[in-house]
């Protein structure tokens, strides 16, 4: 406890990180089995069943996991070119999904059929 107590904050966040990092390392692992396990089981396609995820890093990307961990402790840290990438994907898939929401409750609600009579130029 007198350890704990004698730190910096600096140093106390430097063994903070390094936990984070054993912690991804062990959901890395963890990640890893599930994958294999999957690999094993999960196909898409009735007839020519092919595996769901072609590669490990698509199931999980332990990269992207440490460069988003080091940007929260190092704030001079860049980014690398694909975790930006993978930041502008998660982005537009968020607005798909915000999308396709809003479309299935005007389907639902039926004022995607009014919005269509109006562009048809049916009714008001």
């Amino acid at each position: 406890m007198q350890e704990i107590e004698r730190l910096t904050l600096s140093e106390y966040y430097l063994r903070l990180e390094a936990y984070q990092l054993r912690e991804i390392k062990h959901e890395n692992d963890l990640a890893l089995q599930a994958w294999l396990n999957q690999q094993v089981q999960a196909t898409k396609g009735e007839k020519h069943p092919k595996p769901i995820y072609k590669s490990f890093k698509q199931f999980y990307d332990r990269d992207y996991m440490e460069e988003q961990l080091r940007s929260m402790y190092e704030p001079s840290y860049q980014l690398s070119r694909s975790t930006a990438d993978h930041d502008q994907k998660e982005r537009a898939y968020s607005k798909f999904n915000q999308n396709l929401e809003l479309y299935r409750k005007l389907k639902a609600s039926g004022k995607l059929d009014e919005i269509k009579k109006k562009r048809m130029g049916g009714g008001k």
